[in-house]
């Protein structure tokens, strides 16, 4: 019997360190949204943009982060990356009126990232919010359901099908 004890004791160990492990090395596959434009980078910086007010949303701004580098003497290849910063402000103020939801502040307001590979592709890519609404619960859950549908809804039409 004690035998029998003791090997379930290490099974259930292995068993959770394996989906530790397991966990892991998905998260980060799982944290992020990757899809393909069907379109050029110049046309899918300037499309997200006109489809996240189309949306509702507000463009804060747009970070030319590619600029950035060559500016600080990374001119070896011209890197094409954007970041649009974008805020919906009765999403935002619904979740940020409370004291206990500020601390959501730190990856606020939303963001998509617009890059082109060294083979001339390029990609939309952003934080899986429906996937990361699940970790808060409570309010901060329910609105950032409706953010994960308007950011499908900003990308449907510029992504490849």
């Amino acid at each position: 019997m004690k035998k029998l004890t003791i090997g379930l004791v290490i099974g259930i160990i292995v068993g959770l360190v394996g989906m530790g492990i397991l966990v892991w090395k998905m998260m980060p596959q799982k944290m992020l949204n990757v899809v393909k434009s069907q379109y050029n980078f110049e046309e899918t910086v300037a499309l997200l943009q006109e489809a996240s007010y189309s949306n509702g949303w507000e463009v804060l701004h747009v970070y030319d982060i590619g600029d950035c580098l060559f500016n600080e003497g990374y001119d070896d290849q011209m890197l094409k990356v954007n970041v649009i910063s974008i805020c919906q402000s009765e999403y935002s103020y619904n979740i940020l009126q409370d004291d206990e939801n500020k601390k959501i502040a730190a990856i606020m307001p939303c963001r998509i990232g617009i890059y082109e590979d060294l083979e001339g592709d390029v990609y939309i890519t952003r934080m899986n919010i429906g996937l990361l609404s699940k970790m808060f619960g409570g309010t901060i859950e329910e609105i950032m359901s409706y953010v994960a549908k308007d950011d499908e809804k900003i990308i449907e039409d510029i992504i490849v099908q």
